[in-house]
């Protein structure tokens, strides 16, 4: 391990190496803010042209995009298997790397639930996980850093890419969203408990910005109730617009 250029380090090398709290970037300084800026292009092009397409080019743009952030999630395992640096908190079972594999079969199969999915849970989740990257001690120049940056930039695009074209989220959808939701925190559960690990920010109270906020209100052993309270704010807040415009389309 000591022969492994940095660029391959994992956060949870680095960490061991340089210290938990060791930082390569600060949070909104101008490193931060590039990401969040290209973020944005990203979309607004990506969307925009979406938009404009015929059905067979936004099929090919779908599978495209989503080839591309599989392709990412698959080089990170390799990766940390090659250079012996897996971990169990490397399993591609944080909301994020699921929402990878639910774009890929969205891009497959285009469905109302898997759209939802993607709106509801992937976009919101890449954005906190944008506004605040659990990689900050790994610099530009190394491969994971590089990897999470764009694979959120897609993950948050990607739903908008469809609202864009046309889709359009669907409250009745929700229930089930909430569902597979539920039941991923408590197949998660036990994995943090067992291995110290912090999948869907379950095992850590103070592992995300949202996270330390409601610890901070409902303590360390109830953060959790916070965390739902947050949850359902978030979702009235996102779907409230497109009920709102249903229900006013129905009345016409």
């Amino acid at each position: 391990m000591s022969d492994l250029s940095e660029f391959w380090y994992t956060e949870y090398t680095m960490s061991k190496k340089y210290g938990y709290w060791h930082t390569e970037f600060e949070l909104f300084g101008p490193l931060h803010w590039f990401w969040l800026i290209a973020c944005v292009v990203f979309t607004v092009v990506i969307s925009a042209w979406y938009r404009k397409a015929s059905e067979k080019v936004r099929k090919r743009i779908r599978l495209s995009i989503a080839m591309f952030v599989l392709l990412f999630e698959i080089s990170r395992i390799i990766m940390e298997l090659i250079t012996d640096q897996w971990h169990v908190s490397s399993l591609p079972i944080q909301l994020c790397s699921i929402g990878v594999f639910i774009c890929t079969w969205h891009a497959i199969h285009p469905n109302k639930l898997a759209g939802n999915l993607l709106y509801a849970l992937s976009m919101p989740g890449a954005a906190l996980a944008m506004l605040s990257p659990s990689w900050t001690m790994l610099p530009l120049w190394n491969f994971n850093h590089l990897n999470s940056e764009l694979g959120h930039i897609v993950l948050f695009s990607y739903p908008v890419m469809l609202i864009a074209g046309g889709f359009r989220p669907e409250l009745k959808e929700l229930p089930k969203v909430l569902a597979i939701l539920a039941t991923m925190c408590v197949a998660v559960t036990p994995i943090n408990e067992i291995y110290n690990t912090n999948f869907f920010f379950l095992g850590d109270p103070y592992g995300n910005v949202i996270t330390s906020f409601c610890t901070s209100i409902f303590g360390e052993n109830l953060f959790v109730i916070g965390y739902a309270i947050m949850l359902a704010i978030v979702m009235a807040m996102l779907y409230a617009p497109f009920e709102i415009l249903r229900r006013r389309a129905s009345h016409k």
